[in-house]
């Protein structure tokens, strides 16, 4: 089936374009060609297997998942996935959005690294840790993408 490239790139909220916009603002070209493969990944997973997600976050999670290693936010005493967290936080304070939300975001991202996220704990997290394994290694974890990469 034929996808609409600039469809699957559409952020799905304001909110979420703003994240983009801070991507390209921060994120090497490579970076950001990554998080926006790693969010197609994420999306066609989750549409191929009927997943209830919410696209906003998870495309902002996308998005902002790999601003650690951008120099600005380089804490070299941080992993990249926490050094990245926190400045997504901050970006979904700025943003408006709720603590809660602002930490699931930073959740979704810290947990992007973890070997296997649970579907049934953290869906966007589950997401975007098959996502991103597969966009970097060319396979998913231990947990992710059977029934979608069996299509």
């Amino acid at each position: 089936m034929p996808y609409d490239i600039e469809e699957l790139l559409r952020p799905p909220s304001a909110t979420a374009a703003l994240a983009l916009q801070a991507a390209e603002r921060w994120c090497s070209p490579a970076v950001l060609r990554h998080s926006l493969r790693s969010w197609i990944w994420a999306r066609s997973l989750a549409d191929a297997e009927g997943l209830d997600y919410d696209a906003e976050l998870l495309f902002a999670a996308a998005a902002l998942h790999d601003i650690g290693v951008a120099e600005p936010f380089d804490a070299h005493r941080t992993p990249f996935e926490s050094a990245g967290g926190a400045a997504a936080w901050l970006f979904a304070a700025g943003a408006g959005w709720p603590t809660e939300r602002r930490t699931r975001l930073q959740e979704v991202i810290e947990r992007h690294m973890w070997v296997e996220v649970d579907p049934a704990v953290d869906i966007e997290g589950h997401l975007l840790e098959v996502a991103t394994s597969l966009d970097v290694a060319g396979r998913a974890g231990r947990s992710g993408m059977r029934s979608f990469c069996a299509s």
